[in-house]
């Protein structure tokens, strides 16, 4: 009896001292951690706001293997998500809930081992020639979640992980500091004129693209070559980082709608849009395009098309350092 009487007891102090806790514990977790980079914003940013990014300096699939995880909807964009699930940090899914210059506001959606919501952001901004770059997450917490988490010390854990995290980003981010170095001229408000090319289209695998612009621009070349009336280009109509393939079509613009052999005509109307002149290897380009995706993003628009027009280029310059591409979006 006496045994029963110290158990009972035991339980019922426990008991108290778990009320007693949840009563005067934090109402919420909030964690902030910041970190200064010494790559362009541009660079940073990229890396957070799109989910694709994240395997370069997610610190829980350090810590996890058996994650695996995909991106829906359009990356970078408000609405778009990241859905991960691993044996060891459970499952959830971010959510994109608004993008504006230098600011990514974010939902979390955890489903195991515990279910609860969460919100935050992901902050850059230029600092002394450097990045800063602020990570905020907050989290509500109901009566008994309290004596849990702070029995947990999950504040104090998320703040080891953000940590982490942000020396990895700031560890990709500065190898990868040069990235934008060879983006030139700026981005301009243009109004860009009625088009008509020569075009092959189709779906191509990243893999192929190179073999599918020379097989294409040689078709061209010899289906419409005196029509030909600008540079070489190539329309971009989608781009699946998933699926790792695009729906592109290399084409010349042309004097004439007549059709050819082998292709097809792309009337590509007047349009408001986006002008950056890009200097570069076409390896490095996809830096390029990232500022101009949060150029529009910033701006509250669209994006409809995205075009590349090749006016220096292997066939008429040697030195890829001194490549030159018009890289224009077409918005709404």
């Amino acid at each position: 009896m006496k045994v029963l009487r110290f158990i009972i007891i035991l339980i019922l102090v426990l008991g108290l001292g778990f009320l007693a806790l949840c009563l005067f514990a934090s109402k919420d977790v909030s964690v902030e951690r910041s970190t200064t980079v010494n790559a362009p914003k541009s660079i940073v940013f990229n890396q957070i706001v799109k989910f694709n990014n994240w395997k370069n300096w997610n610190p829980w699939l350090e810590m996890d293997s058996t994650v695996k995880w995909d991106v829906r909807g359009n990356d970078g964009e408000k609405g778009s998500t990241y859905h991960y699930m691993g044996n060891k940090i459970g499952e959830g899914t971010t959510i994109n809930d608004g993008v504006s210059d230098g600011e990514m506001k974010y939902l979390m959606d955890f489903k195991r081992p515990y279910q609860f919501k969460a919100d935050g952001y992901y902050k850059v901004a230029s600092e002394g020639g450097k990045t800063k770059v602020t990570w905020y997450y907050h989290q509500d917490l109901k009566f008994m979640e309290r004596g849990f988490m702070a029995i947990m010390g999950v504040g104090k854990m998320l703040g080891k992980q953000f940590d982490r995290g942000l020396e990895l980003l700031k560890n990709y981010s500065e190898a990868h500091a040069d990235d934008t170095a060879i983006v030139g001229g700026g981005i301009t408000d243009i109004m860009f004129p009625v088009h008509t090319y020569a075009a092959v289209r189709k779906v191509v695998k990243w893999t192929d693209m190179h073999q599918f612009f020379g097989d294409g621009y040689a078709l061209l070349g010899q289906q419409v070559g005196p029509r030909i009336n600008g540079p070489a280009s190539a329309l971009y109509y989608t781009w699946d980082e998933q699926n790792m393939q695009g729906d592109v079509a290399a084409c010349f613009p042309v004097s004439s709608n007549a059709p050819f052999q082998g292709g097809s005509i792309i009337e590509v109307p007047a349009s408001a849009g986006y002008k950056m002149v890009y200097t570069g290897p076409y390896g490095n380009m996809h830096t390029a395009h990232a500022a101009m995706m949060q150029h529009i993003q910033a701006a509250g628009k669209t994006q409809k098309l995205a075009i590349e027009e090749y006016i220096k280029m292997p066939s008429n310059e040697t030195d890829s350092n001194k490549y030159e591409t018009n890289i224009i979006y077409l918005v709404n």
